[in-house]
């Protein structure tokens, strides 16, 4: 999941069992932060989500899976913190309340009520007019559609949106995970190389923009967090790329 978790792997001694077991352990980590910052940028939290993220953070649950992260990167762990305080305040209010004043501020931060952020997209932070739909987005959908992959069609932002970024890279570890499983250790490192490209070629790009608009114009500190933490995850997560690709190349040499 971390860097640290990488550099314990490569320390190791262990049989190549062992390091793939670790491996295996950082990339489900990867996955789960992808796939729940994704979930969060794709739509309002709705009650079903609330209550997950309520147990989890009551339980410990959310801040032992970020434990690490928040050592190595002060935006993940203030982002961590800010979610944190917010969610147990919402325990103890009633949810039909924490729900609208969630939905309020989404709406108000992604779906353009506030301005800024522009709509959470590649195009709208990178293209010369800021508009959405330009060439950003063309580029992305090559990408996802060379992976076999397409967006659902009851999602109806752009494929360069954060949510829709963020949920590839969430299935291209899948992806390398089910490699690794079938003993393919050249298509999981070819699988590793198309993540991290992504990452520097789109989301690293225009993501840490992104995240500052959303921690300087939130007014709720569950969203105010998530802008810390994207940010801080995703500069972590690139800085790890290079270490889990030769975790990779070593268990192949045996």
């Amino acid at each position: 999941m971390t860097r640290w978790t990488v550099r314990l792997a490569l320390k190791s001694r262990g049989s190549p069992t062992t390091v793939m077991g670790r491996f295996e352990e950082a990339n489900e980590g990867r996955r789960y932060v992808y796939n729940l910052l994704s979930r969060l940028y794709a739509k309002e939290v709705d009650a079903e989500l609330l209550e997950e993220l309520v147990r989890a953070a009551e339980s410990g649950e959310l801040a032992a899976r970020f434990e690490a992260l928040s050592q190595l990167d002060e935006r993940v762990g203030r982002g961590l913190d800010l979610i944190l305080g917010y969610l147990r305040g919402a325990a103890g209010r009633d949810r039909r309340e924490v729900l609208l004043e969630l939905a309020a501020e989404y709406a108000s931060l992604f779906l353009g009520l506030k301005g800024t952020p522009p709509h959470p997209s590649e195009s709208a932070y990178m293209s010369a007019g800021h508009l959405i739909y330009q060439e950003q987005r063309d580029e992305v959908l090559s990408i996802y559609r060379d992976m076999g992959v397409d967006k659902v069609e009851s999602f109806r932002e752009p494929e360069d949106h954060i949510a829709l970024e963020l949920s590839f890279m969430s299935y291209l570890i899948g992806r390398t995970l089910e490699e690794v499983g079938k003993g393919n250790l050249g298509e999981a490192r070819r699988m590793m190389k198309v993540q991290r490209e992504f990452l520097r070629e789109h989301l690293l790009k225009w993501s840490g923009a992104f995240a500052r608009d959303v921690e300087s114009s939130s007014e709720v500190d569950f969203y105010k967090g998530l802008g810390y933490l994207t940010d801080g995850f995703l500069s972590l997560d690139e800085a790890s790329m290079g270490e889990l690709i030769s975790l990779l190349e070593e268990s192949a040499r045996g």
